[in-house]
């Protein structure tokens, strides 16, 4: 141990993560981030470099990095969801005064994208999460663990499957979401 009561190598263990899939995290982060709710790529990208060096801190193995790494970019980025949404609700409460009568309403983020952009994104997803609640139970819960980003392994893990159920429900599953929403002429590329 150091003096201050840090383990010696999780700063050097961090850096050679990073120097190894810091362009990895990046990317992930950047496919993961949303912005139409004005959540910036930087803020996730360090809230995620954060609970790396903590789970490091704690000693944490990390058998395969990459999986790792990604879970961390779609919790942190569905944190910061969270956070905005909390966010925007209590400025929706806000504006109604104590008296009933209409308070200022809150300056708007800006996202750098049209307002025309936001409600298409926002159709968008209000299809997507239409077509995957029209899925058998089975599918739907596989879908969803894997628009959250787990693998297909840890899918299996945490609904008692094997792997193989887990990525052929998977794969299922998302092959009818696109089939749904093709049929509302919208055509999303296969991820693979």
């Amino acid at each position: 141990m150091n003096p201050s009561g840090d383990l010696p190598d999780v700063d050097e263990r961090l850096q050679a993560l990073l120097d190894a899939y810091g362009s990895f995290l990046r990317s992930a982060v950047r496919r993961l981030c949303p912005a139409s709710l004005g959540v910036t790529v930087e803020e996730i990208e360090q809230d995620a470099r954060i609970r790396l060096w903590h789970a490091l801190r704690r000693e944490r193995k990390i058998g395969d990095p990459a999986s790792y790494l990604y879970r961390i970019a779609a919790t942190a980025a569905i944190d910061a969801v969270r956070r905005v949404r909390a966010r925007r609700e209590t400025q929706m409460d806000s504006i109604v005064g104590p008296d009933g009568s209409p308070a200022v309403p809150p300056p708007a983020v800006s996202t750098g994208r049209t307002p025309e952009q936001l409600v298409a994104d926002q159709q968008l997803s209000d299809r997507i999460a239409t077509a995957v609640a029209r899925l058998p139970a089975n599918r739907r819960r596989a879908v969803g663990l894997h628009l959250q980003g787990f693998t297909s392994t840890e899918i299996g893990q945490l609904l008692g499957w094997t792997e193989p159920k887990a990525r052929n429900l998977t794969h299922r599953g998302l092959k009818d979401v696109r089939a749904s929403l093709r049929t509302e002429g919208i055509d999303m590329p296969e991820y693979r």
